[in-house]
């Protein structure tokens, strides 16, 4: 019994001991608005603010495993680094610690890159390149009006007033953007569902293999929508030359369009994929030999081109 005692007392102890080597860190440079500032924590959480000052300032608690803090400016990049060990073996600290937990000041002009590998990233207001890359860890980012580059392989993005032009990228995690004031967006996923809201947004990629995708968009110039088992919705209107292309291979396409049209249509499916129009009265042609079917007509003008192919999935074609 005594002999358990005095391990447990160890554990704790070594526990204890962890939580209180959390070095603290309050630090600051006097830097140029127009300098770039590069972020690298392995794990955490990091949130940054913009400061009223030409200052960066660095408040927060370090990783209980960090072997150095560098925090200094060398030519016109700011560098705030977490040095942990590479290749750490099993210990009460490597398997409970959260992490650093840092928030950053830094002026809204400067261009922000940041990598981690299971951090979570907060970020508002700033107005130049904005650049995550994370392993594992959630990216939630609003009133970015910069170039916006986001990628986390196992997390959520999620995105608000959002006035740069942006690329989201994830393989299991959701992505959600709304009320983007940009022109163009990227979004990416893999088993994540994709949600897009934007009034501004006229070119549009979006792509996912397993998740779905539903975007509300305002007038489209040029996009491209790709699922394989996935459902997609797009409700929108279609410029005066605009060109739609959308493919499955068992999801569901659903356009739901807005607004006049003045477009030709492009419908196909194979494998026992089924098309429903509810635009016009335009039928659907089977084909002679095999399951495929198709569906080609003109509204208005014609002047824009919305094409749409499914192996075994549904399209759907309505009018919102």
């Amino acid at each position: 019994m005594k002999t358990f005692i005095t391990l447990l007392s160890s554990a704790l102890l070594l526990i204890t001991s962890s939580v209180l080597a959390q070095d603290k860190v309050d630090k600051e440079l006097a830097v140029s608005p127009t300098s770039r500032l590069s972020i690298d924590n392995m794990r955490g959480k990091l949130e940054l603010v913009t400061s009223d000052s030409d200052n960066v300032r660095v408040v927060g608690t370090l990783d209980e495993d960090a072997e150095d803090f560098i925090f200094e400016q060398r030519g016109n990049t700011v560098y705030i680094e977490v040095k942990t060990p590479q290749n750490k073996g099993f210990s009460f600290s490597s398997s409970d610690s959260e992490g650093s937990d840092l928030k950053v000041y830094a002026p809204e002009s400067m261009d922000i890159d940041i990598k981690g590998v299971s951090m979570d990233v907060t970020a508002a207001g700033f107005t130049n390149d904005f650049d995550v890359r994370l392993v594992s860890g959630n990216i939630v980012i609003h009133n970015i009006s910069g170039p916006a580059h986001l990628k986390t392989v196992s997390g959520d993005i999620t995105a608000k007033n959002m006035s740069g032009n942006g690329s989201f990228e994830t393989v299991s995690g959701d992505i959600t953007d709304t009320d983007n004031k940009s022109t163009e967006g990227s979004y990416q996923a893999v088993s994540g569902d994709i949600t897009v809201e934007s009034n501004r947004l006229s070119e549009v990629t979006l792509q996912t293999v397993s998740g779905d995708i539903n975007a509300t968009l305002g007038v489209l110039n040029k996009t491209k929508m790709t699922t394989v088992s996935g459902d997609a919705q797009l409700i929108a209107e279609l410029a005066e030359s605009a060109r739609v292309e959308a493919k499955s291979v068992s999801g569901d396409v659903d356009f739901g369009w807005r607004g006049d049209l003045h477009a030709n249509f492009s419908i196909k499916s194979n494998a026992g994929g089924k098309i429903t129009n509810r635009l016009t009265d335009d039928k659907v042609e089977k084909a002679e030999w095999g399951p495929s079917s198709t569906l080609e007509f003109k509204v208005g003008n014609a002047t824009s081109d919305v094409s749409a192919t499914t192996v075994s999935g549904e399209i759907t074609l309505s009018k919102e």
